[in-house]
This record gives C-alpha cells, sequence and structure tokens, in this order.
C-alpha cells in the first residue's frame, strides 16, 4: 500500500522528496527498522523532508508511517493492469479484458488508501447536517446524483445541480450547521474551487472527494476521501476515476446506512421486497 500512495502523489513531490521516495519503494522492507535520523542521512535529507513526505502520504508523522509499512502486505507491481489503456485497433475481447482489470484494479487501490478516520468523520458529518449540497462537473456530477438518489432515502434535505450558479446561490443559504460535498477527480475544477472557496468564506464544513495529492480541493475542504490518479492521458472514459468514486460513495453510503438504520429504513427494505416478490411468504 505504501508504494501505491507513493505513485499516486510523485507528481506533488520535490525533488529531494522523490529520492526519499524512490529510496522507500526500492528498499521497504529495510526501512522497518530504520529511524527517520538513518534514512535522512542515507539519502542526504533532512528530517524535516521526510515529514512532509509522510503528510503528504496522510500520515501523521514517522512513526505513524511505519506502523503502516510494517503492517502492509508485499505487493507485487502490476504494470500492465496499471498501464494499459483501451486502443482503437483492440478487439472486443480486448477492451472488455482491459476494462475489467482497470475496473478490479482501481476497485483494490480505493479500498488500500482509503483513510478510516477521515471516512468516519464524512459519515458523522452527514448525519449530522442538516442541508446538504452536493457538485461535481461531467461524470463527476453523475456520482454525485447517485449520492444524492440514495441520501433521499434517509429523508437528508439535499441537492446536487450540473449548474454551477445554482449551486452557488443554494451555497451562499447555508451555515456552520450545513455540509458541501464536492466531486472531482482532478481537484483543480474551476467551479468546484469556487465553490470551496464561498463554502470556506461561509464556515460552511466541507467534504471533498478527489484524488491522493496536494490539489486546491484537498487543501480547502475540511474532510477529504481519496480517490485514485492514475488515468492514462489518452484515455477514451474515465474509468479508473469514475470507478473509483462509485467506491468511495458505496463505502460512505454503506457505513452511513448501518448507523442510520432505524424502522424507516426497515420498513422501505420490507416494501421493496414486497414490490418485487409479490408472491413470496
Amino acid at each position: 500500500m505504501i508504494n501505491l500512495k507513493l505513485r499516486e502523489i510523485k507528481n506533488d513531490l520535490s525533488p529531494k522528496e522523490s529520492v526519499v521516495a524512490q529510496y522507500i519503494m526500492d528498499h521497504s522492507q529495510s526501512l522497518k527498522n530504520m529511524s527517520i535520523q538513518a534514512l535522512a542521512k542515507l539519502n542526504h535529507v533532512s528530517t524535516s523532508t521526510i515529514l512532509r513526505l509522510c503528510n503528504k502520504l496522510g500520515y501523521s508523522g514517522f512513526s505513524d508511517f511505519k506502523v503502516d509499512l510494517i503492517s502492509s502486505p508485499l505487493q507485487k507491481h502490476n504494470a500492465e493492469i496499471l498501464q494499459d489503456d483501451i486502443n482503437l485497433n483492440d478487439t472486443l475481447q480486448d477492451v472488455n479484458r482491459k476494462v475489467q482489470a482497470m475496473e478490479k484494479s482501481s476497485i483494490d487501490e480505493t479500498h488500500s488508501i482509503v483513510n478510516l478516520h477521515a471516512l468516519d468523520q464524512a459519515v458523522d458529518l452527514i448525519i449530522t447536517s442538516h442541508k446538504i449540497v452536493i457538485f461535481g462537473v461531467g461524470s463527476s456530477g453523475l456520482v454525485g446524483k447517485e449520492l444524492e438518489y440514495q441520501l433521499i432515502k434517509i429523508k437528508k434535505d439535499i441537492n446536487c445541480h450540473f449548474d454551477a450558479h445554482i449551486s452557488r446561490n443554494i451555497v451562499s443559504t447555508l451555515s456552520k450547521n450545513d455540509l458541501i460535498i464536492i466531486i472531482s477527480h482532478s481537484g483543480e475544477t474551476p467551479e468546484c474551487v469556487e465553490l470551496l472557496k464561498l463554502a470556506e468564506s461561509l464556515k460552511v464544513p466541507s467534504i471533498a472527494i478527489t484524488k491522493m495529492g496536494q490539489s486546491q480541493l484537498s487543501l480547502l475542504a475540511n474532510i477529504v476521501l481519496h480517490t485514485t490518479s492514475m488515468e492514462h492521458a489518452s484515455r477514451l472514459i474515465p474509468i479508473r476515476s469514475k470507478i473509483s468514486q462509485i467506491s468511495v460513495i458505496n463505502m460512505l453510503l454503506t457505513n452511513l446506512f448501518i448507523r442510520k438504520y432505524d424502522k424507516h429504513l426497515f420498513q422501505q427494505t420490507q416494501s421493496r421486497e414486497k414490490r418485487k416478490y409479490p408472491n413470496h411468504k
């Protein structure tokens, strides 16, 4: 999992951080008994450089990083799954095989990098919020619509519009008791950044669902739920990022529904079963 996280944030690292990151990927086993001072000396950097790298990886410090490193199983790098993309001359079978591989790897990677503390905080925030605004552009907006539909089931006062102007007007009415959820793969979508800045000025709590690594959204949001960032430049459709976003949404919703499971939700599931199987006893 450490190597996966390093790969996800490689474009956000300084030259010195990149040197340390490469050393970690090449010598992960020997690091388990190494101090931060020894790691810094071996790579001719300061301990503060290593601490910044740990922070970018989502750890509170070097000790937190070491705990995850020790508990992480060895993983082989699968270049075919991580780098294959759809080609225009691929056969039907080739396309299906590659789509399956990309979907599987995206789900596995998303679950590997999930921050359980952030996920737990996000569930709590959704439960306690009075009003919720969701916004995303393109396919991210469609994922937001799915989240909206599911949250209606637990009677949340929720809005998800594709129009940034409408969303801005709604966000301007929110308060500290409400919530804004922004979904953006890049974390740099101008409309999304603008809405989060507005929310910040109004002290409205925020959740960003975005790729791992530093971005404007990750710096602005109160809670960040990470998606995988590996998406080939020549992609035909955003398979990896969309599947990763859906995986985060599914984790969020399932944990939320478990906490909010009550008589109302029980009746919903019972009535749904009766409609689907009217003769079932």
